[in-house]
C-alpha cells in the first residue's frame, strides 16, 4: 500500500527533541523515524517560541515552580539561531520565532517570514512536500494554508487538546484557517470528544495514538498476583499536574500497617512534597526515589512492579501507560485523559479520576479483592493491547489514515 501513497512529508511542530535540548518530550519523532524506515522522505521543521528577555531570567529563577505548576517546558535561555540536524534519518530545522507573551499569537510579518524561510530552504534542496502535517495549532494552523497553496498538497492537523485555544487564539479567523485542513487527527479519544463538541464533526479525522518499541512487549507473562498488591511504581516528571504525592496517601489509607513500596522514577518539584508527607506519615522507608533513569532501564523496574499509577491532568496521551502494560503491570491511569479509551476500566487496566485519593482507594482494594486468575486475565489484556501499539503499527496507522482520503 505505501508504493502509492504520497512519499514527501513536511511536518510542523512546536515540540521536537534534539541532542542539545535537555526537556521536551521525544513522542512526535517515534512517529517520523518510523516513516523514514518505512522509506518516506520526512522533514521536520521544529519552531521554537522566543521572548523578551525578562522571561529568561524569571525562568532561571523559577523554573521548577513553573514546570511543576504547568507541566510546560520552560527554556532557561533564548535561542538565537537557526539549527539544522539529523536524527535516525529525519531532516529538522530548528527556527527561533518570537512572539511577545506564552501562548499568544505571532505577528503576521512573523508567520510570513518563516513560511518564506521554508519556502527558500527546500526550494534550495530541491524538495517539495506531498504531505503537510502540523502538531500543535499555534503557529501550523497559520502557516499551513500557505505551504498548501504553494506545494498543493494535502493537509493534516494533529490536536494534543480540544481545541479551545483556536478560537482564543485565532478569533474571527479560525474558520477559515480550519477550512484549509484535509484530515484532521486526535491524541486521544477525549481530545477528539471534545474537538468535536467545539467545531462539530469534521469529513476526515483519526485517532493518533502513539506507540512503544515491540521488544519492550512482555513475551510471555510470568505474573501470578498471588496476595495483595504490594509493589507500585510511578513513572513521570515529579510535577503537580501529575499528582504524584497523592500515592502516598491513598495507598496508606490501604495500608495502614505498611506492607507496601512506592518506587518514583523520576524528577521534579514535587519530591518535596512527597516527602513531607511522607514524614508525617511516618512511612520514608516504604518510598524510593529512582531519579531520572533512561527508557531501556525502566522496563527493569516495572519487571519488578504489579501496580504503576499515574492519576494525572491534562495527560495527552501517556506512553509509560502503554510501557507498563507491555510489561504486564496492572496500570491505573485517568478516567477522561489521554489513556482513557486505550485503558478500559476492569478489562486491561484501571481508570480513576484525575488526583482523587479516595477513588484510587477504592480501586486498589478492588484490584486486590479480584481473584489471582483475574488479575493476570487483565494483565495478559494489557499486554495485548500493547501488541496493536507498537512504533511501527501506530506510525503505519497513522500514514494510512492520512493518504487514506483523496
Amino acid at each position: 500500500m505505501f508504493d502509492t501513497m504520497r512519499k514527501k512529508i513536511l511536518l510542523l511542530t512546536t515540540i521536537y527533541p534534539a541532542p542539545d535540548l535537555e526537556y521536551g518530550t521525544p513522542s512526535i519523532h517515534y512517529f517520523t523515524r518510523e516513516w523514514v524506515k518505512m522509506g518516506f522522505e520526512v522533514n521536520v521543521i521544529h519552531f521554537q517560541a522566543v521572548y523578551p528577555s525578562i522571561f529568561y531570567l524569571f525562568a532561571k529563577l523559577c523554573r521548577e515552580k513553573i514546570a511543576s505548576k504547568t507541566g510546560a517546558v520552560v527554556f532557561t535561555r533564548k535561542e538565537k539561531e537557526d539549527k539544522h540536524y539529523n536524527m535516525d534519518g529525519v531532516s529538522i530545522y530548528r527556527f527561533p520565532v518570537f512572539k511577545k507573551i506564552p501562548h499568544g499569537r505571532y505577528s503576521g510579518k512573523v508567520i510570513i517570514n518563516q513560511v518564506n524561510k521554508i519556502i527558500e530552504i527546500y526550494e534550495r534542496e530541491g524538495y517539495s512536500p506531498e504531505t503537510i502535517i502540523g502538531h500543535f495549532s499555534n503557529p501550523q494552523l497559520e502557516i499551513i494554508p500557505h505551504l498548501k497553496q504553494f506545494y498543493s498538497a494535502r493537509t493534516c492537523m494533529i490536536m494534543h487538546d480540544v481545541g479551545k485555544s483556536i478560537k482564543s487564539t485565532f478569533k474571527k479567523e479560525y474558520e477559515n484557517l480550519m477550512s484549509n485542513i484535509d484530515i484532521w487527527g486526535y491524541r486521544s479519544i477525549p481530545i477528539q470528544r471534545g474537538f468535536e463538541e467545539n467545531f462539530g464533526k469534521p469529513k476526515h479525522s483519526f485517532l493518533c495514538y502513539s506507540g512503544i518499541p515491540a521488544h519492550y512487549i512482555s513475551k510471555i507473562n510470568p505474573r501470578s498476583f498471588i496476595g495483595n498488591l504490594s509493589q507500585f511504581a510511578y513513572v513521570g516528571e515529579l510535577i503537580k499536574r501529575k499528582n504524584p504525592v497523592v500515592l502516598v496517601s491513598a495507598i496508606n489509607k490501604v495500608y495502614p500497617e505498611g506492607n507496601y513500596q512506592i518506587s518514583y522514577i523520576g524528577r521534579g518539584a514535587e519530591k518535596v512534597n512527597i516527602l513531607k508527607l511522607s514524614n508525617s506519615l511516618k512511612t520514608n522507608e516504604l518510598i524510593s526515589f529512582i531519579g531520572y533513569i533512561p527508557r531501556d532501564e525502566i522496563q527493569t523496574v516495572l519487571d519488578n512492579t504489579e501496580c504503576m499509577i499515574m492519576i494525572s491532568e491534562n495527560e495527552t496521551f501517556g506512553l509509560v501507560y502503554l510501557e507498563a502494560m507491555a510489561r504486564g503491570c496492572l496500570t491505573i491511569g485517568s478516567r477522561n485523559e489521554g489513556i482513557d479509551g486505550v485503558i478500559e476500566h476492569g478489562k486491561n487496566g484501571f481508570l480513576c479520576k484525575s488526583g482523587d485519593e479516595n477513588e484510587l482507594a477504592e480501586i486498589i482494594r478492588e484490584i486486590n479483592s479480584l481473584t489471582p486468575n483475574n488479575r493476570k486475565q487483565i494483565s495478559d489484556n494489557a499486554i495485548a493491547t500493547a501488541l496493536e501499539l507498537t512504533d511501527y503499527k501506530a506510525a503505519k496507522t497513522y500514514l494510512d489514515a492520512v493518504n487514506y482520503y483523496e
